[in-house]
């Protein structure tokens, strides 16, 4: 689900509209400037200043950086059932040098950025955030991640002349609460251009604006011009017009009080994007890579839209999606965490073989599959088994909470049950609770590794870590899925889930 909103205070905004009509009602009071431009200005954050006290030595040993991401196709999107984008890549990179893995948060377009970093729901914002100097009120500044300006883009039907004496009498939308508005409405009044800001629908990014414009629901729209040029390569119903203000860095938005990742994001981007005396960008390979990946290679742009690789277009996570949503549903299981794990294991590849011997889309193995044992590289029965044992898991932790439920049955999955039981008293010899994960078996889990636990224990040692890395890994792809992918939907199964589905029998 998507992480709760900080709706933009109410009351401010019927205020300004009143007062607003009131000067429309009174000739003598419509050159009162003031008031337009707090109207246009962004409002104040819900929550200005951070709640939580979470820097990056706190991050290392949670093993998660929650980082909120604007969902859309050039930074941040799914693809084929991965995570991919410009600034999701970039960030990736980042947290993997620092031992850490994404839990992404998608937020909706509009959505009170800075007060969803002060509450902790995110560590990290990304999505082509302007540097604003308003912003530094609330939360800090990193350094460039990438430089955008604004331009204007119209109907490609529109063939009015790309100058500002051309703009007189249009009406122009920006993204919501985007910064530029108040800047275009002055660089409009002072030079006499007559502009005409409309008002941007709710929840539509600039992308989705882009589209209104070619639907001729909107006349023309300012947005970046990496956005523009990106739509220009999957569509010609729209064109590029002038180009309004100067080129700004995009920048990560940090808690104020996290200097410590703050030094670690600048410190991470100045090793792939400087801007030299002359004023010219200095990238590094793999910065160059992904931008040509996501801004200027139109083929890699073209296959990131198709949309029977796109969950979020009516397509699909993978081509087993029915097959899973099928078995899932047998067993009672949500088929977008199921999904999550398969792409953990095996990427969806039915022939994977794991060096312990795993085998196929689950990674199940055979003295574990029962009457599958001898098939399980064939896609419909790896699910069968797959899934009666993850269901069985499942129901061991009936007495936990849903998330905890969730986090020990998948840690179970991974590393068998002998070592999550190790774990669970390792949290009782240290006073936690051993039915709980965040905070206890999420940290004892690590241990296992640790000489002093297992002499007592009389185990082997065991990279626990790596078993908590898996569980965020596939909880978070999971929270991924289900903002994006819906529940239901019709199941089309393949011919032998088909069959499958025909008789129950069959499943168990």
């Amino acid at each position: 689900m998507f992480p709760p909103r900080h709706d933009f205070p109410r009351i401010r905004a019927a205020f300004a509209a009143a007062c607003l009509g009131c000067l429309l009602a009174a000739p003598g009071c419509r050159e009162k400037a003031p008031l337009a431009e707090a109207d246009l200005a962004a409002p104040p954050p819900a929550i200005p200043h951070p709640r939580v006290e979470r820097d990056l030595r706190d991050l290392r040993k949670g093993g998660q950086l929650r980082v909120l991401f604007r969902y859309d196709s050039s930074n941040y999107f799914l693809h084929k059932g991965e995570q991919a984008g410009f600034e999701y890549e970039l960030m990736e990179r980042f947290a993997r040098d620092q031992g850490l893995s994404i839990a992404a948060v998608v937020i909706e377009p509009g959505a009170d950025i800075v007060s969803l970093l002060n509450d902790g729901t995110g560590d990290v914002a990304c999505g082509s955030l302007i540097a604003d100097p308003e912003h530094e009120r609330w939360v800090a500044l990193t350094r460039p991640t990438n430089f955008a300006r604004k331009v204007l883009v119209l109907a490609a039907d529109d063939r009015r002349a790309n100058t500002t004496a051309a703009l007189s009498g249009l009406t122009v939308t920006l993204p919501q609460h985007d910064p530029f508005r108040l800047d275009l409405q002055k660089m409009s009044d002072a030079g006499g251009w007559g502009l005409k800001l409309g008002t941007s629908p709710e929840r539509l990014d600039a992308e989705d604006l882009v589209a209104e414009v070619a639907r001729g629901k909107v006349d023309a729209v300012v947005v970046d011009d990496l956005v523009a040029q990106t739509a220009l390569t999957y569509r010609d119903d729209v064109r590029v017009g002038l180009t309004l203000g100067e080129q700004r860095p995009t920048v990560w938005f940090v808690r104020q009080n996290s200097p410590e990742l703050r030094m670690a994001l600048n410190a991470f981007l100045r090793g792939h994007l400087n801007v030299g005396a002359d004023g010219r960008e200095r990238r590094s390979n793999d910065y160059t890579v992904l931008h040509e990946r996501y801004f200027e290679n139109p083929q890699s742009i073209r296959g990131f839209r198709e949309a029977d690789t796109r969950p979020d277009m009516g397509g699909a996570i993978s081509k087993y999606d029915d097959m899973i949503r099928s078995r899932a549903s047998f067993y009672g299981l949500d088929w977008r965490v199921v999904a999550a794990l398969i792409y953990q294991e095996s990427r969806f590849e039915p022939g994977a073989r794991s060096v312990a011997g795993a085998l196929g889309l689950m990674q199940v193995l055979p003295r574990m599959a029962g009457p599958q044992a001898d098939s399980l590289l064939t896609p419909s029965p790896n699910l069968t088994a797959g899934m009666r044992l993850l269901r069985t898991i499942y129901d061991s932790y009936a007495y936990c909470d849903s998330v905890d439920r969730w986090c020990f049955t998948l840690a179970e999955y991974h590393a068998g049950p002998g070592r999550v039981t190790d774990a669970r008293r390792i949290a009782m010899e240290q006073h936690r609770d051993p039915n709980h994960w965040e905070d206890s078996v999420a940290l004892t889990l690590p241990k296992l590794s640790d000489p002093t636990w297992t002499s007592k224990l009389g185990t082997a040692a065991y990279g626990g870590g790596r078993t908590v890395r898996y569980v965020n890994q596939v909880l978070n792809r999971a929270s991924l899925y289900a903002q994006v992918v819906p529940l239901g939907g019709p199941a089309a199964a393949d011919s032998s889930g088909a069959r499958e589905m025909a008789s129950a029998a069959n499943f168990p």
